[in-house]
């Protein structure tokens, strides 16, 4: 079963890679470009201006300009957005979805010199480190939920990317965060957030850019970009990344290096037709810098050792951790007739991993001695196959515009089976680390985890349903049908469900909007972490629903967002046996408040903050029920701002504070992580040559005070990142 639905979906894909495949943008979508006027917008909607004849000659280019797209050269300084690109919501105006998103755009990113995804997920309320190192390969949860790291994060809206390796920023042009329950566009998905990394791609303006990069722990690198449009009719399109560097941390005997390649390719071959194709590859090789398993309980509490040093490393010197990732998605777009569109696409993404675990247990808090256990598995391999198909259009009733959208989503989860190595243990001190090479550990056994295939398909449609030209009600449903394959028994089991959406959003005027939305899915409880018994294991899937209420409002050139929620989940965590469970519920609610954009000519900021109260319920266990839930903290709070003086406007100068409070890290709150702040300070000046070039020189600290702080809270605890400066320098032609 799972090798002829394997091998069915292979031929998909690559029938879609080969470029004979169609997906629907929305018919209002694929005639945009040049026929604006006939497109019905909602109230305050303002689409972008033409920025070429290209542009003007090809409408099944399709898609709204991304706001920080548009000046290249110059490079764009907005930090808010006003179009979104995720999900159902694909093409709208930010101020008619009616669910949390957060849009980090190019500048926002170039501001804070942000490398890596922990670098820019700071900037989104209420997300936080969970589970693993953030030297490595972060782990994150939105409003207290997991994201996913083989479901949540995707390519350019649709494909689901696995974030076992690192995700690479050098080839985006923005990051976008859905916040809540995601499952009518995306299936099977914890209803934490989405995050969807944009690729950039060509733009009438031609780009060239060189950068250099390197910071004060010893990491030095470069790369480059390049864009053009070309054809007789500019019909042509294509935009390449490439970067490489060496890597050093704030953790001893931590470094490494990690490279890039990607490119982003445009066909507009007709008014009506569009193609689309990107290709990403990425490697890190690195070490694993160690976790510290939490205590065992005396007389009810649980008591935590005093922060260590944010340079120990409690691995074996050169423990391995590599990983590969390669992502191809392409895509069809077809103007039918009118405000008709069909759309294509499909694509592949894999992920291979070389993967070391090395946590210290049974630690005396005082002298810091406790026992080091290693494993090594050197053959994870990660697959995510996906194809999706939609027809979108619009029609009207009466006085009612209907914009419809009906689509078509299976993607394949597989996980081959893996051998891991088991290494005899050896004493090991939180506070002054044993140095002990990796080649020198003692092999005393193996593991042998059977992988699987999860095959999620589904059919959905929404309707979003205009009038009295300030309302716009909501309606959808998704029938899912989810499978899982094992390989060790060769069972199945299936799991069938219809899930609903509906929401409506109020536009009072041009510049506010009020929004409530209801949706309803089925979800993965997500895959046993690293650091529990049965790591590695997949959970079964659980019913989640959310509601949420919110509104906007646009002062000047800035946006304030306030978003209130409602979670009930399936419940998972680690067992007092450490194994991770699916056990009862869990309630999410909260209040999320954000402000992005300039406030004035000169001070541009993005500011978010959160209020979180996550508690279990329905667990069986009296003493567990009513407890908050591991690893979520009751207040976050993210503020970054950059001053650009009119009297010296190259100049640009920003800070950042940044709050997680106080977070249990056992599932009866016997323990429990503390709060900890983190401060930035940056500054860039761009130097225009005469010669009409332009060189931007960036330099950036974080933690600049160097704070100690637990990165996570969970059974087994990371240690954040040191204070690191970071220093660029780019050439644009």
């Amino acid at each position: 079963m799972r090798q002829s639905f394997v091998s069915g979906l292979q031929v998909s894909t690559l029938f879609i890679m080969c470029g004979a495949f169609s997906v629907p943008v929305r018919a209002s979508e694929a005639r945009r470009a040049d026929q604006n006027a006939s497109v019905p917008q909602y109230k305050g909607q303002q689409l972008p201006q033409k920025h070429s004849t290209s542009r003007e000659s090809h409408p099944s280019s399709s898609e709204r300009q991304l706001d920080e797209s548009i000046e290249v050269k110059g490079q764009s300084r907005k930090f808010n957005a006003d179009v979104v690109q995720i999900g159902t919501f694909r093409n709208q105006s930010i101020m008619d979805t009616p669910m949390t998103v957060t849009v980090l755009t190019r500048a926002l990113l170039d501001a804070q010199g942000a490398q890596t995804v922990t670098d820019a997920m700071r900037n989104v309320a209420g997300v936080v480190s969970s589970s693993t190192s953030p030297i490595t390969t972060p782990n994150f949860m939105a409003r207290g939920v997991q994201i996913q790291a083989r479901t949540n994060y995707r390519l350019n809206g649709t494909l689901p990317i696995i974030a076992l390796s690192p995700i690479m920023l050098e080839n985006k042009e923005r990051v976008e965060v859905l916040k809540g329950v995601s499952a009518l566009y995306y299936g099977f998905t914890t209803p934490s957030a989405i995050a969807n990394f944009v690729t950039k791609r060509a733009t009438p303006q031609p780009v060239t850019v060189v950068s250099l990069t390197g910071d004060s722990v010893g990491s030095y690198g470069g790369g480059i970009d390049i864009g053009r449009e070309f054809g007789a009719r500019k019909q042509f399109g294509a935009r390449a990344n490439g970067y490489a560097s060496n890597m050093g941390t704030t953790v001893n005997g931590i470094s490494g290096n990690r490279w890039l390649v990607s490119g982003a390719f445009d066909w507009r071959p007709t008014d009506k037709l569009s193609l689309k194709l990107d290709i990403e590859n990425s490697k890190e090789e690195t070490y694993e810098p160690g976790g510290i398993t939490i205590p065992t309980a005396v007389n009810g509490r649980i008591t935590l050792p005093r922060i260590p040093s944010l340079h120990n490393r409690y691995a074996a010197r050169d423990a391995p951790y590599n990983a590969w990732a390669t992502n191809v998605l392409g895509r069809v777009d077809y103007s039918i007739w009118k405000d008709w569109a069909f759309r294509v696409e499909g694509g592949i993404a894999r992920t291979r991993r070389q993967r070391s675990i090395s946590n210290v247990s049974n630690v005396n808090v005082v002298t810091g001695w406790g026992t080091n256990t290693t494993t090594y598995t050197g053959d994870q391999n990660y697959y995510n196959l996906n194809v999706r198909t939609e027809l979108s259009g619009s029609v009207k009733t009466g006085p009612i515009r209907h914009e419809l959208l009906f689509g078509y989503n299976r993607n394949a989860q597989i996980q081959d089976d893996q051998n891991r190595t088991n290494y005899k243990s050896f004493r090991q001190n939180i506070y002054n680390p044993v140095d002990i090479d990796f080649n020198a550990l003692t092999v005393s056994g193996s593991t042998y985890t059977y992988g699987s295939t999860n095959t999620d398909t589904g059919y959905y449609m929404m309707d979003r349903a205009s009038f009295a030209k300030y309302f716009t009600l909501i309606g959808g449903a998704r029938y899912e049908n989810y499978t899982t394959y094992i390989n060790q028994n060769k069972n199945t089991y299936t799991v069938k469900k219809v899930t609903p959406i509906g929401g409506l959003v109020i536009r009072p005027t041009k510049q506010s909007s009020l929004y409530g939305s209801y949706i309803q899915g089925l979800e993965s409880a997500g895959t046993a972490p690293d650091s529990a018994a049965n790591a590695g294991s997949v959970l079964a899937p659980v019913v989640s629903s959310q509601y949420e209420f919110g509104g906007r409002y646009k002062l000047k050139n800035a946006l304030i967002s306030v978003a209130y929620f409602h979670i009930d989940r399936g419940l998972s965590y680690a067992n007092p046996d450490n194994v991770y469970v699916v056990n009862g519920r869990a309630i999410h609610k909260g209040v999320e408040i954000s402000m992005q954009g300039s406030i004035t000519h000169e001070l541009s900021v993005s500011v978010s903050g959160t209020w979180t109260h996550a508690v279990q319920a329905q667990t069986g266990n009296v003493a567990q029920n009513g407890k908050s839930v591991i690893g979520v903290p009751d207040y976050a709070l993210s503020a970054f701002g950059e001053y650009r003086p009119d009297f010296i406007p190259n100049l640009g100068l920003n800070a950042g504070v940044y709050y997680v409070g106080k977070r249990s890290a056992d599932s009866l709150q016997r323990a429990s992580v503390s709060d900890y702040v983190t401060l930035s300070l940056g500054g860039n000046y761009r130097l225009h040559l005469v010669s009409g070039q332009t060189i931007t020189f960036r330099a950036n600290g974080n933690n600049v005070t160097n704070t100690r702080y637990w990165s996570n809270a969970d059974t087994v605890l990371f240690v954040g990142s040191g204070a690191t400066a970071n220093f660029s320098t780019s050439f644009s032609f």
